[in-house]
């Protein structure tokens, strides 16, 4: 027999003996790991109940109730700056001059021009004294002649030759004096109308005085320079912009909402009901000062399909930093409040379809309870639960570990700690690992609760 064949023919009669051996040897350890299976290594956080509030948010821009640009009444050279930009400035104070000379020219004619219609009124007041007694004297010869004229026509103790004279006599004497009636007349009619040209040349004055005093660009209101335009020596005109006045103690802002929006903001102003606006500027992102609704637009335009809503916008009044037009602000408006809200976080809140559910933490094991989403903000979120008494403030919800949980699944919980590292003490880096994979997980199905909430709660927020 070959030495090959004989040394086969042994190694097969020996492996029957081993083959139990090493398989108890090597399957021993295996069915050990997967008979073992640890409980589940979760964090909870205890179920939180106070006020939870829905609200709209959009970002504007804040802008004074009262800034105009500030334009010369008269064409001019300026001769003088009085203001500058942040220069704060009272009603009627001026802020600029310009070349006064022609128009004082004009207002000094103008007065001349007034005294001499009022040194023509003597004149014309004379004149109307004499007519009037040349009149009289007339009406006093005239009555003489006819008297005369009369007598003797009556007695016929003069011939006719010269009872015509005395006619004649008579008729002359009369025309003189309707003649001294009409002159009388006349000046009456001059002096009257002397008074007229006399408040003309008056009007002319005050014209004149006014066009003077446009010569100085003066503030309409109380308020701030916000942009100065001209310098000393330009020539502007009326159709040019000075200065830039604003009013920064009152401001406001200007908001277009959706015209779904628009019963509630009617309604509350109707009612007289006060509306929380909170109002935070991108400049001061720790500080929030409060709005209050001025004017609800009544009607929608018909492009955007929106309504305009004007906010007051109240200065502070405890040192905080103020407020100033142009600011970006985040404008906060309050609907709807849910006093005793039960709150967890927004990572303990998980989908599957279209229903809501979260994991309990109960003795030592996993409990789903199905919720429905209510009110949210940016780290928590409101639920429901579908099942009365299911759920109460201070039971512990998981919020990490309960990606892959089941419903009754064993579970080791210790408490969440804002401070504390995400990974369970003495995990290892295995648990490490799942605790991290758990985290994202949560993270990512949060962000897809938060599109949700987006999507199916545009009343929630418009940010």
């Amino acid at each position: 027999m070959p030495r090959t064949l004989l040394t086969f023919l042994l190694l097969a009669s020996l492996l029957p003996a081993c083959r139990p051996h090493e398989a108890a040897e090597a399957s021993g350890p295996l069915d050990g790991a997967i008979t073992r299976r640890s409980a589940t290594r979760v964090r909870t956080q205890p179920v939180e109940q106070r006020e939870m509030v829905r609200q709209i948010s959009t970002t504007t821009t804040l802008e004074s109730a009262r800034q105009i640009d500030v334009y010369p009444r008269v064409a001019g050279v300026v001769i003088s700056v009085q203001a500058e930009e942040g220069s704060r400035v009272e009603e009627g104070e001026v802020l600029a001059k310009l070349d006064p000379r022609e128009a004082q020219a004009r207002y000094e004619d103008a007065q001349v021009a007034l005294r001499e219609a009022q040194d023509q009124v003597a004149r014309l007041e004379v004149a109307a004294k004499e007519s009037k007694e040349r009149a009289e004297s007339a009406k006093l010869a005239y009555e003489q002649a006819k008297s005369e004229y009369e007598r003797n026509r009556d007695a016929g103790l003069i011939s006719a030759l010269d009872l015509e004279k005395l006619r004649l006599t008579r008729d002359t004497n009369e025309r003189t004096w309707s003649a001294a009636v009409l002159t009388h007349e006349g000046a009456v009619q001059d002096l009257a109308h002397q008074s007229l040209l006399i408040e003309r040349a008056e009007l002319t004055v005050k014209r004149e005085a006014l066009a003077l005093s446009f010569t100085e660009i003066t503030a309409p209101f109380a308020g701030v320079v916000a942009e100065r335009r001209v310098r000393v020596g330009d020539t502007v005109t009326t159709g040019a912009a000075a200065f830039v006045l604003t009013d920064p103690e009152h401001l406001r802002c200007i908001v277009p909402r959706p015209q779904r929006e628009l019963p509630f903001f009617q309604s509350a102003c109707s009612e007289g009901e006060k509306v929380e606006i909170r109002i935070v500027p991108e400049a001061y992102p720790e500080r929030e000062y409060r709005g209050t609704i001025e004017i609800v637009s009544p009607t929608i335009d018909a492009t955007s399909g929106s309504f305009r809503l004007t906010i007051g916008v109240e200065q502070p009044r405890d040192g905080s930093p103020r407020l100033l037009p142009g600011m970006l602000a985040r404008i906060s408006i309050v609907t709807e409040r849910h006093p005793d809200a039960l709150i967890v976080p927004k990572r303990a809140l998980r989908r599957e379809g279209d229903r809501y559910f979260v994991y309990l933490a109960r003795e030592g094991r996993a409990l789903r309870v199905a919720v429905r989403e209510g009110f949210s903000d940016d780290e928590n979120v409101e639920i429901l639960p579908e099942e009365a008494g299911a759920l109460a403030a201070g039971d512990p919800v998981i919020v990490v570990g309960n990606r892959d949980l089941e419903d009754g699944e064993e579970v080791e919980s210790e408490q969440w700690r804002s401070d504390s590292d995400p990974t369970p003490q003495g995990a290892g880096e295995e648990g490490a690992a799942e605790a991290a994979g758990e985290a994202g997980g949560s993270v990512a199905d949060e962000g897809h609760a938060q599109a949700s909430e987006e999507s199916d709660g545009a009343e929630a927020s418009d940010g």
